[in-house]
């Protein structure tokens, strides 16, 4: 079976004492089915080993973000999904990290086919030279032999990064931004095949040759063929999963 976990990438960085525990309170949100009820506020203090201040600095940040709701006599409780503010960063990338269903993974593919191919568009007519060989050493370095997995990763998510960004357009950039994080892990699944990360180099240096003949068609088509190759990848990890569960399920049988 594909894990999808984020701990693919090693440990997380370091975080203060305030953003550990928002970072904690979420998983518990994340992790839980349906509405989670918290325990009263000091015996959550008891069990983090943290003051009341720290608690209620990150209980506020985790309101403010649409997961949690606080109310005098019903208490502390998480909200339903639909509440959540969904293109948070934070969430996202929570949610990325959180072992995430590969139906989240489908929806990061879906925001991405609304961003990328209208990106290559605009950035086959407005890329400039400085653009196009950002894109180009992204391209070339990922052919270095004996990269790791986790640079391979880097580098993909460098070259969609430059692919944006050549597209000057603001707003594009900052949506890409957004999902950034939680996009690391589709990449994540597709490192695990070699015959994907070869499709997928090949679909870079199809982009980065329309950019270059300033074909917006091409460039808009080739970055579609891209994100479509990566929701038959995560589609193809939903069927492992589905045999896996199978699997298990005639064991117990």
């Amino acid at each position: 079976m594909i894990s999808l976990s984020m701990s693919f990438f090693g440990a997380p960085v370091s975080e203060t004492l305030h953003a550990r525990i928002t970072h904690t309170l979420a998983r518990r949100v994340l992790q839980s089915n349906g509405i989670l009820t918290f325990p009263k506020e000091a015996d959550l203090c008891a069990q983090l080993g943290v003051s009341r201040t720290i608690l209620r600095e990150s209980m506020k940040v985790l309101v403010d973000k649409g997961m949690v709701e606080m109310k005098p006599r019903a208490g502390t409780r998480s909200r339903p999904r639909a509440a959540w503010r969904r293109l948070d960063p934070d969430i996202l990338a929570w949610q990325a990290e959180t072992d995430p269903s590969p139906a989240f993974l489908l929806d990061l593919c879906e925001v991405r086919l609304a961003i990328e191919p209208t990106a290559a568009g605009f950035a086959a007519v407005r890329a400039t030279a400085t653009d196009l060989a950002a894109i180009e050493s992204c391209i070339r370095e990922a052919t270095i032999p004996g990269l790791s997995t986790g640079r391979i990763i880097d580098l993909d998510l460098g070259f969609h990064a430059a692919l944006v960004a050549a597209s000057h357009s603001p707003l594009l950039v900052e949506l890409s931004e957004t999902i950034r994080a939680p996009i690391r892990t589709v990449m994540a699944c597709m490192a695990r095949f070699a015959a994907t990360v070869e499709l997928g180099a090949e679909s870079q240096r199809m982009i980065l040759g329309c950019l270059r003949r300033r074909d917006p068609i091409g460039a808009r088509r080739a970055a579609e063929e891209a994100v479509g190759l990566a929701m038959l990848v995560v589609e193809r990890v939903i069927r492992s999963q589905q045999s896996h569960t199978k699997e298990q399920s005639g064991n117990h049988s």
